[in-house]
């Protein structure tokens, strides 16, 4: 990934697939590194609602995290994905990561799950 990237442009809120290019979600943060030699670095991309929420206000995404906790989904949530694993970014981002290597869809299942046990809920 070599050349300049606009963060908010680029990356926040672009689609994110996996090597096999299934989605896995959008683009909700951006992990920084700082080494104390130079201009920040990315170091990776994040994808989950208490991030996202958290861009619109703190208290929004400690929100986020604690119903993400109450339903049982918050195990490696928000997801990391190193940004050495982004392949390509076009009009969307392609990772060499597999959806199913990672805890989305674990969420994915659960929320079936949580939505298939309401009334009227549809599996």
């Amino acid at each position: 990934m070599a050349g300049r990237l606009d963060l908010v442009r680029d990356l926040l809120d672009t689609k994110v697939t996996d090597r096999h290019g299934r989605e896995m979600g959008r683009v909700d943060g951006v992990v920084l590194q700082l080494d104390g030699r130079g201009a920040p670095r990315v170091a990776a991309i994040a994808i989950g609602s208490s991030v996202l929420a958290r861009r619109v206000a703190p208290f929004l995404g400690r929100w986020a995290a604690g119903l993400e906790r109450a339903l049982g989904i918050d195990e490696g949530r928000p997801l990391r994905i190193p940004f050495a694993e982004v392949l390509a970014i076009t009009d969307h981002i392609r990772v060499d990561v597999a959806v199913g290597e990672t805890p989305a869809s674990a969420v994915e299942h659960r929320l079936r799950n949580v939505v298939s046990s309401i009334p009227g809920g549809s599996s």
